[in-house]
């Protein structure tokens, strides 16, 4: 009987402990904490690599008026390259749009999710793929993007031969922001409109795929301030940087004033 007893007291601390393991490792697999382990996204083997030039500014001018723009990045380094500059300015007007950046060597590589001993925060990967930017140079600023408009409707996604492997959503789409108005009144000054990020796409071919790929430029801020000439007419206006969109500051849709 002591020996049956003790079996089956044997029997039950295995139970638990088992049980106490699988909750742990439950919590470290479904929770956003894991106190033994936890998820980790791992970079894995490059999959591509290309020269491009990266904007850090898209600079859509109100038509009829104008906007200048001053940005601020990461002091002296862009992700894991140095030798930029950490500020940018740029200037335009009337319904045009132009860009300012730096050339980098973009690089893809493949990801996947690990399991790493010890406590820690769970990180999946959000993407099949992570992009690496390494700048080339110093930045350059105020290149032609697209001529005079009434609209940023029908924007370029690419910058033409400077990169076309990088591509972006800078136009306008729908207004989600309180329209511009100066119809019967004075001019309109918008001044320190803010914005934190700017998501761009990387195209590439992989063993025989095409894929494009999202990822952000490490930014600070970039400042934006617009100008509405006097009883000229209403702006519809789409803030790029609302929750769920691409980044950067507004885009336009013009109509005169009746």
């Amino acid at each position: 009987m002591p020996w049956t007893r003790r079996r089956r007291f044997a029997a039950v601390g295995v139970a638990l402990a088992c049980a106490v393991l699988v909750g742990l490792v439950a919590t470290t697999y479904v929770g956003g904490w894991g106190a033994y382990a936890h998820w980790t996204c791992a970079k894995g083997t490059e999959v591509a690599n290309q020269t491009d030039d990266i904007p850090v500014q898209l600079l859509n001018a109100p038509y009829g008026g104008w906007v200048w723009a001053n940005t601020t990045g990461p002091p002296g380094l862009i992700e894991h390259g140095t030798g930029i500059g950490d500020i940018w300015g740029g200037w335009t007007s009337n319904g045009s749009v132009v860009w300012s950046g730096f050339e980098a060597f973009v690089t893809v590589f493949s990801v996947e999710n690990q399991t790493v001993l010890g406590p820690g925060s769970n990180a999946r990967c959000s993407s099949p793929f992570q992009v690496n930017i390494f700048a080339q140079g110093a930045g350059f600023g105020d290149i032609a993007l697209a001529g005079p408009n009434v609209s940023d409707r029908n924007e370029p996604t690419v910058l033409g031969s400077w990169g076309t492997n990088i591509s972006f959503q800078n136009g306008f789409a729908e207004p989600n922001a309180r329209n511009q108005s100066d119809c019967g009144g004075p001019a309109l000054s918008i001044p320190g409109v803010i914005s934190t990020f700017l998501s761009l796409w990387v195209t590439f071919a992989e063993t025989g795929q095409t894929h494009t790929v999202p990822f952000q430029v490490p930014l600070v801020e970039t400042v934006y301030n617009y100008w509405f000439p006097a009883n000229f007419g209403t702006w519809q206006v789409d803030n790029l940087s609302a929750p769920g969109g691409p980044g950067g500051g507004w885009a336009f849709s013009y109509s005169p004033c009746n």
